[in-house]
């Protein structure tokens, strides 16, 4: 606990922060259906963490997908939409005189999907979060951050197993309290 208290004291940046953004999703269905039509779509992301020093941050958050839209094998169309709830970690490089991160993530969650063509079905599954981006710190409580995050997940449908991923590529702001 004294060790943590130390480097809380002795960090230029620490404690809560929100962040709201948004960016292009897309989706990887590893062959599932037949055609995914939408290449890309409209994804919002909301976050709440905190730094614990300049170099380490935690975070929850939530992304949520637009319409993926397709055809299955049997040429009906399709249309399916995603929302990821995620706790992660994230690793911070500041560079050039702090104002400048290079970041890494890595997290955990639960992504819901939710088909509303040719039937409706909805399940989840659990998901492993990967993501790298760049954040300009414009005043000592705000920073713009781009970066890209991959969503893994797996989901079985008729006895068949697929490894599928949601990618997304996004700016946001976040606000250091």
């Amino acid at each position: 606990m004294l060790l943590a208290a130390t480097l809380l004291c002795a960090a230029e940046r620490s404690g809560p922060y929100l962040e709201a953004g948004a960016g292009l999703g897309s989706y990887n269905d590893d062959s599932r259906r037949a055609e995914v039509t939408t290449d890309s779509v409209t994804q919002y992301r909301f976050g709440a963490g905190a730094f614990i020093n300049d170099y380490l941050s935690v975070s929850l958050d939530y992304a949520q997908f637009g319409d993926f839209d397709g055809r299955t094998g049997t040429g009906e169309t399709s249309r399916e939409t995603f929302k990821a709830l995620s706790a992660a970690v994230t690793g911070h490089y500041p560079v050039f005189n702090e104002r400048i991160d290079l970041y890494a993530r890595f997290g955990a969650g639960e992504l819901y999907w939710d088909q509303s063509r040719p039937e409706r079905k909805s399940s989840s599954a659990g998901t492993v979060v990967y993501g790298i981006g760049i954040g300009v710190r414009a005043l000592e409580w705000l920073t713009v951050n781009a970066g890209y995050d991959l969503y893994q997940f797996g989901m079985d449908e008729n006895g068949t197993s697929y490894d599928m991923n949601l990618g997304s590529a996004y700016v946001g702001i976040q606000v250091l309290f």
